[in-house]
């Protein structure tokens, strides 16, 4: 019996330097990965947090024109040029109650543009240098809601870079900026020291190798909104191709 108690005694004893061992591990475990995660994410870097620093998504042309009517009249200007020669212009003039949009487009010219200007469909294309180009001004009132929301989601959609941000590229807080009297905070974006698989949501089913994101954006502090961009998208297709393209966006008190 007292060869058995002497038994229990020992294997006691070995069990409670095991689970010692054991909890003394994982804590020293636990430290390594808190020091990785700190070191993963230094202080200035907003890659972990850039979907709740920057919404690259939301503009203060559609905020602003879309909320209370402003005090003082404003003019957004807004930009998208690419490498082939192609370009597309929004000058927007708000006042309290009018939204005028004058949009000027140019592209290459198709065989259908060329048949087009030379008399032989419905109407005329102007064809310039090479480039079916077109200038057209647009007139909205706030008192037809329908097409007052419909003015300024179009010149988002058609002449930002909201899409660029769908997959929330890294971006850093630089610092604040005074820009027209609009108190902003000023990011910078850059995705080339992204890896490819950090970069592979936004390659899903398309025809593009790689791609990378650089620039700068301006949030307006009170709206949350992106108030002044200049961004530079550059692309590299499957087939080796490289397309560039140029966003650049500002707003200016009247």
């Amino acid at each position: 019996m007292a060869c058995d108690q002497k038994l229990v005694s020992n294997i006691c004893s070995l069990l409670c330097m095991f689970f010692m061992l054991a909890l003394t591990a994982g804590c020293s475990g636990n430290s390594a990965n808190t020091r990785g995660s700190d070191e993963s994410n230094p202080p200035g870097n907003l890659a972990g947090s850039a979907s709740r620093s920057l919404d690259g998504g939301t503009y203060c042309v559609q905020t602003l024109e879309q909320g209370q009517p402003v005090s003082a009249p404003l003019h957004f200007s807004n930009k998208v040029s690419q490498s082939d020669g192609s370009l597309k212009t929004f000058e927007a003039d708000l006042t309290a109650d009018k939204f005028d949009v004058t949009v000027h487009e140019r592209r290459p010219a198709t065989d259908l543009d060329r048949e087009l200007n030379a008399g032989k469909g419905v109407g005329p294309t102007p064809i310039v240098n090479g480039f079916a180009e077109s200038i057209r001004t647009n007139h909205y009132s706030r008192s037809d809601a329908s097409e007052w929301n419909m003015a300024a989601t179009m010149v988002v959609q058609a002449g930002t870079p909201w899409g660029l941000f769908i997959e929330k590229p890294p971006v850093t807080e630089v610092g604040t900026e005074n820009i027209n009297g609009f108190e902003t905070i000023k990011y910078a974006i850059d995705t080339t020291h992204q890896s490819h698989l950090e970069k592979s949501p936004m390659l899903v089913g398309e025809e593009i190798k790689d791609f990378n994101i650089i620039g700068t954006a301006w949030e307006l502090k009170e709206k949350n909104c992106i108030l002044q961009y200049a961004i530079d998208y550059e692309q590299e297709g499957k087939d080796g191709a490289i397309g560039k393209t140029h966003y650049e966006g500002a707003v200016a008190k009247k």
